[in-house]
């Protein structure tokens, strides 16, 4: 009898942490299809949410709200330094989002707009030097593009409409 119960209680333990065939830490939100869930599928997560490199450093912090990525998120280089900083509305990303190299220089500045590319765009080389500098509209390139050397010398510029490489002459 004892036997029955303890392997009744241990396939009832299997069962309620079991969602969707998977096991999960009930302590542990749980993502399906870009929804964060406390507990799958009833509660949205509300708050801020980290996730952890295997040597336990910080990879990324989020800022949820019912169960969508709701304000800052910052990734994080394996030594410590900040890769990318980008601001998310309703699940979307808005507004400045910018990237960086290890070493904390800038890498790269844009601006976003219903979680697409939508306004200028500069990417730095490490050193700090300007590489480039454009235009996106709803994710595609758009208009005069300018290159630079490392050196910050203007190498070439490029005309783009809807993403593609066109004349020099039309841009102007």
């Amino acid at each position: 009898m004892k036997f029955i119960i303890l392997i009744t209680t241990f396939l009832t333990y299997l069962i309620s942490f079991s969602i969707n065939g998977q096991n999960h830490n009930q302590s542990e939100p749980i993502e399906k299809e870009g929804i964060l869930y406390q507990e799958y599928p009833d509660t949205l997560f509300n708050g801020k949410h980290s996730i952890h490199y295997p040597n336990g450093s910080i990879k990324e912090i989020l800022v949820y709200k019912n169960g969508k990525k709701d304000g800052m998120r910052e990734t994080f280089h394996e030594n410590g330094e900040l890769f990318e900083k980008e601001t998310y509305r309703n699940g979307n990303l808005e507004e400045i989002f910018e990237g960086f190299y290890d070493n904390g220089s800038l890498w790269w500045q844009g601006m976003a707009k219903n979680n697409l590319r939508d306004g200028f765009i500069k990417v730095f080389f490490e050193n700090g030097q300007l590489k480039y500098i454009g235009q996106y509209e709803n994710n595609s390139q758009e208009g005069l593009w300018d290159y630079y050397d490392n050196v910050g010398n203007p190498e070439i510029t490029k005309c783009f409409l809807k993403n593609v490489e066109v004349d020099l002459t039309i841009c102007k």
